[in-house]
């Protein structure tokens, strides 16, 4: 039920931070080039909220639980892109975004193991 409640968290954080920032480019005077790393952010703050959620309702292997949340989140945009297109071009620019899942993951884990030990 835990990963449940942790996956929930991520997505739905991601997808309210996703429509902040459509909302911003639409209304404001935002550049377009700002798109891909106001998603790549989203994605990273969805990760770290989908493994802070997790290592809260686990309170062991916190940093585990975060590293495992960046790398479920990596595994899917991975199959998302084989599917999309066959092959992975994550080069350049394109290795942002699955940096970004998995750093983000790691940040949330870090964050449950520094709420712990005070």
């Amino acid at each position: 039920m835990a990963v449940l409640l942790a996956f929930g968290c991520g997505v739905g954080a991601c997808m309210v931070l996703l429509a902040l920032g459509a909302f911003l480019l639409t209304h404001t005077g935002l550049p377009l080039a700002a798109v891909r790393p106001m998603a790549c952010m989203a994605a990273a703050i969805g990760a770290a909220v989908s493994a802070r959620v997790l290592a809260g309702r686990l309170k062991q292997k916190l940093l585990l639980c975060g590293l495992g949340c960046g790398v479920f989140y990596t595994v899917c945009l991975m199959a998302a892109t084989l599917a999309a297109s066959g092959e992975l071009d994550w080069q350049g620019a394109n290795a942002m975004l699955p940096m970004a899942l998995l750093l983000g993951g790691l940040l949330g884990g870090a964050l449950a193991a520094l709420r712990g030990s005070r």
